[in-house]
Parts: structure tokens; C-alpha cells; sequence
């Protein structure tokens, strides 16, 4: 007895995992107990299918003076097994040997190298090929319960005649039962799949118990219409709302429009020489007393044909005889007339002309010398036209976005004080200039009076609580602006005027919101129903829990949303 268990001390089975490199296979050998270790390989196991790794591992085991045997009958391991001379068996039950080598193995031949029956000496442990590995290798211990346990007992002898001839049956052996290695892989699967099943299945949990349960409460009350007329005093020189008096800050709020419209210059301009030339003046005087006509003083407009001549000196006259009643005066020399303007059109002969502002005179003469030389100038036409368009196409867009902005940012508007004041215009080039294109900048100036709605607001609802008792009734309207109107009744200033102002909301039973909440906590539909029912001026209840697994309200009175929704009187008997 005592020989057997120090026979079975100095051998020792080991179980490789399919995903051991060689350093782990090499390590797990020289740390094993016993000289002689059996390796128990899983199925296609791909580390051992290199000669390098064999081989290594056949000279990591002499080095640690230990022999080694393969458990395995994959054909890929087999042939490399016979070339690096390590043992191998089919299983535990079988008797080891050295498989046949695909090239010479120093000492032996290739045929027949390696078959059952040839021994081989080790210093403290040596190879039986008469009996099975289940017989000289002794399980050591392995952390799973799942792993194989090797019998103790001896193998028949028909066993060991069955094992040395199996190789070269046809038919597959049966499978020892007591002998199954176990998929550590599916193992672990198993175990992170159950794990995160479990966590998955905690938080489920938790959200549909203390997240996710919601309740809203609609409660249907009737609704009493009031109103309030009273006059609004707005100063700009107030700084707070004056309840007794009704004084409330105003503010002129003011907002430039700019706009740039760039527009091709239409006019024209003849900068050609300007004609020149001499007229004869003449007068008739036939009121009397006759008196000499006075003098066209140089400077002086003449015109003809739409023409316009400038005279270039003073011209005189005295009387050059009678015609009937009138009395008839003569220029005492010609006078020298220029263009105003440059063109050959000025060029005249022979034309009367008619002297600016002097009926009594006439004039006869020609001009010439005016020559065409057109250039391109902004006309005001030009601006008039850049002006309207700007004008019609934006201020009105403007002034709503203006409005807009202010409302946005908690005033209200007297939209009756809405001014938009005249284009203030500049053009570059100036009008005359000469250019292809013109330049006009436009600046429109938009006003109106403004106060802060939550100031109006404190005025308003003042005025409505003293239309209702509210030790019984409240004023429900979310927005006590939205049906307020105002009428301008004088104004001194922009911002200083008195307004006639209408304001119009609802009255509703006084109803404790927070208290329903509290109250509702973990209750049933029905039961929220018949609590709230029973409350003075509910007409009807909505009661709606969510996710649809929820049939009580949360405990917790924040999940909870209570609404009060106004029902006049129609409606409720509807």
C-alpha cells in the first residue's frame, strides 16, 4: 500500500483550456507534482499543432525532469507527437505510446517508431505500456466540480485488448460517461448572461416602481365670467406700479430701421458747350400814366420752347413812339443771353423768348455754339424710387419683428402709440453727380409706448379680486393679459397719457392643488374620483396613470400633476 501512494504521488493529470498558449501549457507542466503528467487535450486544440510548440514543449518537460504524455487523438497532433518523441494516448483508459513520426526520429526507424510496448526510463517515473493512463496518471486537484474524474480501479484485460485495438476499427468507441470535459467557455456565457440578467431585472424593477409610475388629475370646475373697467395712468417718470392711484411705469421704446439699396443712376446730364448768343427786348405800356419800364437786370431767365438762357447784362429801355392808346419801349442795345445748360439743342435762330417774371417785355434773337457731350448722373428720381422700394418692402416686416422682440422680453404694448416716423435719406454719389450706380442709406425711425407685463398684471388682478369673494372664489386665468383692451382717453407726451382699460377672466371655487396631491397619494381612480368629487364647484375628474401596470398613484405627491380646467355653466349641463 504504501509503495502504491508514493507510486501515485510522483504522477499527476492536467486539463488544458482551448484557448492555452504554450508559456501557460509549459508552466502548468513544470509546476505539476509529479514526474510523470498526463496533459488532457481539448478537441481541435490548435496550439499543439505546431512542430515549435511540440518541440518546446518536449524540452521544457526534460529540463524540468518530467515526462509527459498527450491525451488526444487528433490526427493534426499526432504525426508532430512521433517527430518531437512525446508520449501520447487516445484517452486515460489507453496505453501510451510514441506515434508513428512523418520524418527519422534519431534511434529508430520511421516504420514502426513509436509503437505500443516500447519503454522508455526517466529517473523517477517511467512509462508502462502494459497498462492504461487511467492506471498511472492520478488526477490532481482543479477548482471546478465539473471537471473529469478518473477512476482508481485497474482496466479489464479485455478493455486493454479493446483500447490496443481501436485504432484501426472503423466504428467510433463509446464514450465513458464518467470521463466529460467541461466547456468552461459556455460556463462563463452562462454565468455573465445570468448576472446581467439579474442586474437588468433589479433595475426594471426599480424604474417601474419609483421612476416611471405617473399620475395626472384633471378636476373640472365651474367657471363664473367677471370684468373690470377702470382708467390707467402711464408716467415715464414713475418707478413702481402705484395700486391705489392706478399709476403704472411707461417707457418709450424706439427702434431704427436701416436699410442700403443699391440702384443704377438713370440720369443724364449734357456737359457739351453751352450756346450763346444776343435777344432785342421790347415793353408797351397802355395804362397810364406811362411810365419807363424798369430794367431786366442781368441774370435774368429767358425761355423759349422750353429753353432756358440766362441774360448776361442789364438791359435798359426808352420809348420808341406810340400805338394807339399804349405807349411802345425799345431796348437801348441787344442783350448777350447764354444757355443754361450745354446741348446743341439750344442752338436757335430768329425765336421769341419770354422773360421771367415780366410780362410787359418781349424778346426776339438767336443762339449758337452748343455742342452734346452726355454723361450719366444720379437723378432724384433715382433716390425716390430706391425709397420706395425699401419702404414698401420691409417696414412692415419690421415693425411686427419690433413688436415681437418687445413682448418677448415681458413688456406690453399700446399698440395704438405706434409710430413710424419719415425716411431720414442720404445718397452717395449726391443727386447731379456723375455714376453708374448709386448708393441710397434709409433710416426709419419705429416707436411705441411700452409696459412691463408683470407690472400690469399686479393692477389687473387687483381690479378682479375686488369683483369676487376670494375667501371662496380664485382667479384661474393663466394669462389675465389676454383679454385685457385699452383706448388712449389724452396724452401729454409720448409716454405719459390716461387709458380707459377693460379687463376680463374667470372665477373658479378656491381648490388646494397640493393638497389633492398629498391626499392622492397611493390611492386608486376611483378613490381620487370620490375625494375630489365631494370638493365644492367640481363638476367632473379625469384621472390617468402611466405606464398602463400602474393602477395606484406614485407615493412620492411630485409624481403627481394636478389641473384645474375652468367648465362654464353651458358646458356643464352639456
Amino acid at each position: 500500500m504504501t509503495a502504491d501512494k508514493s507510486a501515485k504521488a510522483d504522477k499527476d493529470t492536467i486539463y488544458i483550456d482551448a484557448d492555452d498558449e504554450i508559456t501557460s501549457i509549459i508552466d502548468k507542466v513544470e509546476g505539476s507534482r509529479g514526474k510523470l503528467t498526463a496533459l488532457v487535450l481539448p478537441k481541435k486544440f490548435s496550439t499543439l499543432q505546431s512542430i515549435v510548440n511540440m518541440r518546446l514543449l518536449k524540452r521544457s518537460a526534460d529540463e524540468a525532469d518530467k515526462n509527459i504524455v498527450l491525451v488526444t487523438s487528433d490526427p493534426k497532433i499526432l504525426p508532430l507527437a512521433g517527430a518531437a518523441e512525446v508520449h501520447v494516448a487516445k484517452n486515460l483508459h489507453s496505453k501510451p505510446y510514441i506515434p508513428p513520426s512523418p520524418v527519422p526520429v534519431k534511434g529508430q526507424d520511421v516504420v514502426g517508431a513509436g509503437k505500443p510496448g516500447e519503454e522508455i526510463s526517466e529517473k523517477d517515473a517511467t512509462l508502462d505500456y502494459h497498462r492504461s493512463m487511467g492506471e498511472i496518471a492520478v488526477p490532481a486537484e482543479v477548482d471546478e466540480p465539473e471537471t473529469i474524474s478518473l477512476a482508481e480501479d485497474e482496466a479489464t484485460d479485455a478493455e486493454d485488448k479493446a483500447a490496443t485495438k481501436e485504432p484501426t476499427k472503423k466504428t467510433a468507441p463509446a464514450k465513458d460517461k464518467r470521463f466529460k470535459v467541461p466547456n468552461f467557455d459556455k460556463f462563463r456565457l452562462r454565468l455573465v448572461l445570468g448576472i446581467a440578467g439579474a442586474v437588468g431585472l433589479i433595475i426594471f424593477l426599480f424604474l417601474a416602481t419609483k421612476v416611471l409610475p405617473k399620475a395626472s388629475i384633471v378636476v373640472k370646475t365651474t367657471a363664473t365670467p367677471i370684468s373690470s373697467n377702470f382708467e390707467l395712468t402711464t408716467a415715464d417718470s414713475a418707478k413702481a406700479v402705484d395700486l391705489e392711484k392706478s399709476i403704472i411705469p411707461a417707457t418709450l421704446k424706439t427702434s431704427d430701421q436701416t436699410s442700403t439699396q443699391q440702384v443704377s443712376a438713370t440720369g443724364q446730364q449734357n456737359n457739351g458747350d453751352k450756346a450763346s448768343g444776343s435777344v432785342t427786348m421790347s415793353a408797351q405800356d397802355c395804362s397810364a400814366p406811362f411810365n419807363t419800364p424798369a430794367d431786366v437786370p442781368s441774370g435774368a431767365g429767358l425761355s423759349t420752347n422750353g429753353l432756358t438762357y440766362i441774360t448776361q447784362a442789364k438791359t435798359s429801355f426808352t420809348i420808341s413812339g406810340a400805338s394807339g392808346s399804349c405807349v411802345n419801349y425799345s431796348a437801348t442795345s441787344s442783350t448777350a443771353i447764354k444757355a443754361q445748360s450745354g446741348g446743341s439743342n439750344y442752338n436757335v435762330a430768329s425765336a421769341a423768348f419770354t422773360v421771367a417774371g415780366r410780362p410787359d417785355v418781349s424778346a426776339t434773337g438767336s443762339a449758337s455754339g452748343g455742342t452734346d457731350n452726355i454723361a450719366k448722373v444720379v437723378s432724384q428720381n433715382d433716390i425716390d424710387e430706391a425709397k420706395k422700394k425699401i419702404t414698401s418692402q420691409s417696414s412692415d416686416e419690421f415693425s411686427k419683428n419690433f413688436q415681437k422682440q418687445l413682448s418677448e422680453q415681458g413688456f406690453y404694448l399700446i399698440s395704438s402709440t405706434l409710430k413710424i416716423g419719415e425716411a431720414a435719406v442720404t445718397a452717395s454719389p449726391d443727386v447731379g453727380q456723375p455714376a453708374s450706380t448709386v448708393n441710397v442709406n434709409i433710416k426709419i425711425t419705429h416707436s411705441i409706448v411700452a409696459l412691463k407685463k408683470d407690472e400690469l398684471k399686479q393692477i389687473v388682478a387687483d381690479k378682479l379680486k375686488k369683483q369676487i369673494d376670494t375667501s371662496r372664489q380664485q382667479i384661474l386665468d393663466n394669462d389675465l393679459l389676454k383679454n385685457v383692451t385699452n383706448t388712449v382717453q389724452s396724452q401729454t407726451s409720448p409716454a405719459n397719457m390716461t387709458l380707459s382699460v377693460t379687463a376680463e377672466a374667470s372665477a373658479t371655487p378656491n381648490i388646494d392643488t397640493e393638497g389633492i396631491k398629498r391626499q392622492a397619494v397611493g390611492l386608486k381612480k376611483g378613490d381620487i374620483r370620490n375625494f375630489i368629487g365631494q370638493l365644492p364647484g367640481v363638476k367632473d375628474v379625469d384621472v390617468n396613470m402611466s405606464p398602463f401596470w400602474v393602477s395606484k398613484a406614485p407615493n412620492n405627491p411630485a409624481k403627481i400633476q394636478v389641473t384645474l380646467q375652468q367648465v362654464n355653466d353651458v358646458d356643464a349641463n352639456q
